[in-house]
């Protein structure tokens, strides 16, 4: 019976503290992220709460407000995150619009997919020999790096796109007719 009067005593200790300090919570994350997205801060916030209730400090709001202000920095880098892979793909895809008109949008937007998701340095290597047709040699000198360094990123670049390829092929129902 102890153990369920432990509970319910948590339980109530929570309840109060997310009717008190929520509101200040969200605020704090509305003025970071947005109130849209101060929901979901504040939401995780008091998730971590809950789990790590024995390490709440008392009075509770300066421990959920350092608890908060890692939860927006982490959903800041997410977004950020999310927007950079959005531009690569937009500028891949404009650039890729004067490309080979027989390939098929499905195919096109694949092939993107898989260019935005490579590294930067990557990319930039495979497009100067594969797209714009340079050498390895003429691409290295371009870019101020040795020719070796230069198909070492063309390998990795090829290692990444392969192994999409491959986690794509896996996740395909062998059963699915095309």
């Amino acid at each position: 019976m102890s153990n369920f009067l432990d509970v319910r005593h948590r339980e109530l200790a929570f309840e109060r503290v997310w009717r008190t300090e929520m509101p200040r919570v969200f605020n704090y994350a509305a003025r970071h992220v947005g109130a849209s997205e101060a929901h979901d801060v504040a939401a995780e916030t008091f998730t971590i709460a809950w789990r790590r209730w024995d390490d709440i400090t008392d009075p509770p709001f300066a421990w959920l407000l350092g608890v908060a202000r890692h939860v927006v920095s982490n959903h800041v880098r997410t977004l950020q995150r999310g927007r950079r892979l959005e531009d690569r793909v937009r500028l891949l895809t404009a650039v890729s619009a004067n490309s080979a008109a027989n390939i098929d949008f499905a195919a096109r937007l694949e092939a993107l997919s898989r260019l935005a998701a490579l590294g930067e340095k990557e990319r930039e290597a495979l497009l100067l020999t594969a797209w714009d047709g340079l050498t390895a040699e003429e691409a290295a000198t371009l870019l101020g790096i040795k020719p070796a360094a230069l198909r070492k990123r063309i390998s990795r670049a090829r290692a990444a796109i392969d192994a999409a390829e491959v986690a794509q092929a896996a996740d395909t129902d062998p059963e699915e007719k095309p």
